[in-house]
């Protein structure tokens, strides 16, 4: 079991690393307190993989970070994830996912005994920018998010990825086999996973097979065009009510997983702002809420206060 590992020290070396200038509480606006616990939790988080992997098999695991820095899920929240994910997957049939889906029935019998079903915890990091991929992510039910971390601290959603997708997948598709973004599940849910060097030979041996995946690499790029140009022109409720739409669609739920210290993160915002926002939505019956969950209670009316972006990114 991990151990509580944040405290006041603890933040303020990382703060001076990620930063490189000494701080101290006083000067710190939340946002950046806020990222910089995120990535704090991040290393944590890869440090913990790295010491159990003598312990677990890497190969059938899924981390349960949930605890972020605070240390809170124990051993027997890590073994039942891991039970859950070392159950092989002998065919595609039944996936959710799309690019799974859309195989040829050769091409599925020839991924079957490679891909391996994993549950995927809320806030799990599976990237860090500029990692190197050891794996390919299928979402089924699992949504996952890619950020950057703006200079000023702030953290900014550039892609959101469901059933719709993989994570992974353009990179290996340009054979640079690193990881463009920071990359961690927003929703949990389950995934299938294909280690990238057995993903790379079948690319390599199977121009069809390219071909037919770069289309998903085209609705990839078109997603990240189109939130660069959300986030620059489009409200604050017009943006939350685009992405509340848009993991709706990925991960199928009725309820949202959601915090509104996660959404103001995710749009790159004071979580004032989102407070307000959720009240007034809240008021006008759009949504219900409770802690830790969203639900979108009126669809056509959410649709209608979200920007013209989500006619153009929904699934």
């Amino acid at each position: 079991m991990r151990k509580k590992l944040f405290n006041k020290s603890f933040f303020l070396v990382h703060l001076k690393h990620f930063y490189n200038s000494p701080a101290s509480f006083s000067n710190l606006s939340p946002i950046t307190v806020e990222t910089v616990i995120f990535r704090i939790q991040g290393e944590i988080d890869m440090t913990f993989r790295e010491t159990t992997h003598q312990d677990y098999n890497q190969d059938h695991s899924a981390w349960d970070t949930d605890g972020g820095v605070f240390g809170n899920s124990g051993a027997e929240r890590i073994a039942s994830v891991r039970r859950a994910s070392q159950k092989s997957l002998l065919a595609t049939d039944g996936s959710r996912n799309l690019i799974l889906k859309s195989l040829s029935v050769e091409m599925s019998r020839i991924l079957a005994p490679s891909l391996r079903q994993v549950v995927l915890t809320k806030e799990q990091f599976l990237y860090h920018e500029d990692d190197r991929l050891d794996y390919v992510y299928f979402p089924d039910t699992a949504v996952v998010s890619e950020f950057k971390i703006l200079e000023d601290g702030r953290m900014v959603e550039i892609a959101v990825t469901g059933k719709e997708g993989a994570i992974g997948l353009s990179s290996m598709l340009s054979e640079s086999h690193r990881a463009p973004n920071c990359v961690q599940v927003s929703q949990a849910g389950t995934a299938k996973r294909l280690d990238a060097i057995t993903f790379e030979k079948l690319l390599r041996s199977n121009e069809k097979l390219r071909m037919g995946l770069s289309r998903f690499v085209d609705l990839y790029i078109k997603q990240i065009s189109q939130k660069a140009i959300c986030n620059m022109y489009h409200s604050v409720k017009e943006r939350l009510c685009t992405w509340l739409l848009m993991l709706q669609d990925r991960c199928g739920r009725s309820t949202l997983t959601l915090t509104h210290e996660q959404i103001a993160r995710t749009l790159g915002v004071y979580r004032p702002s989102i407070t307000c926002i959720a009240q007034e939505l809240r008021t006008s019956k759009l949504i219900s809420y409770s802690r830790g969950g969203i639900s979108i209670r009126d669809r056509q009316k959410v649709e209608q206060s979200a920007c013209t972006c989500y006619m153009e990114l929904a699934t």
